[in-house]
């Protein structure tokens, strides 16, 4: 499996997201997947799962793709919200949802295969601090499989950077980061324009001859964990996520 950057809001009677302000996340979100090139996986922030109910009173999947679609057009017609649509869908029968997205006990959650795309992980985070802005009675939790965020997890709120102390194993060097404001890794985009994309299946992989087998296993290695900085988990030259934060916090 490809390295991912999980992210989560908790539903813990503390956190709140407005429908306006979802609807708001949702935009940006868009903009973000079809702005930039994604090598592995786009942004995938979701207040719920939908599952289709094809144990509904329809007659057979034509005809409920056919009613889903119908009431998607209607509801587009009329300015209706994801959410709205959701709610009507759900309350006709069509769907079954899941509240909070990937992740149980959440308001909303996700997550992006990244691989060993760095810039990629950048346009994760960016994404965030801007959700961090628009969602203010929200704090989000973000963990890196990889080696972006410095010390693996991180929670934003209103544009601060907060890591907590039990999160930490060498506290001092948190400190030190959070004093030096380098919790991000500094990421040179240049690096990463012509990132091969993730494969997730190959059709008729047992025909392949051995040789072709060992290649397509060995192409894995790129997904995962590899550090492709030029220096203690930087590169020389590039962008620093870091000037974006507001403050850095040790919670």
């Amino acid at each position: 499996m490809a390295r991912r950057l999980i992210y989560k809001i908790a539903d813990d009677g503390k956190n709140f997201i407005g429908e306006q302000e979802w609807q708001q996340i949702q935009k940006l979100q868009n903009w973000y997947n079809s702005e930039f090139i994604w090598s592995a996986g786009k942004l995938a922030f979701k207040m719920f799962l939908i599952f289709p109910n094809y144990e509904s009173s329809i007659i057979n999947k034509e005809e409920y793709r056919k009613r889903v679609k119908n009431i998607q057009q209607v509801l587009k017609l009329k300015g209706a919200t994801e959410l709205e649509l959701i709610r009507t869908l759900e309350a006709n029968g069509l769907i079954f949802t899941r509240k909070g997205g990937y992740f149980e006990n959440c308001l909303a959650s996700g997550y992006t295969r990244v691989g060993q795309n760095e810039f990629n992980a950048y346009l994760v985070c960016d994404f965030l601090i801007k959700v961090s802005l628009i969602a203010t009675r929200c704090t989000i939790e973000v963990e890196d499989e990889g080696n972006f965020i410095k010390c693996k997890k991180i929670y934003l709120r209103e544009g601060d950077l907060i890591v907590l102390q039990q999160n930490t194993e060498d506290k001092t060097l948190v400190e030190n980061l959070l004093k030096e404001r380098r919790i991000f890794s500094i990421v040179n985009p240049q690096k990463y324009e012509y990132f091969p994309k993730l494969k997730h299946h190959y059709s008729n992989y047992n025909k392949y001859s051995k040789r072709i087998k060992h290649r397509i296993l060995h192409n894995w290695n790129w997904l995962g964990f590899e550090n492709t900085y030029d220096f203690e988990g930087d590169d020389i030259e590039g962008y620093d996520l870091n000037k974006k934060v507001k403050r850095f916090i040790m919670g």
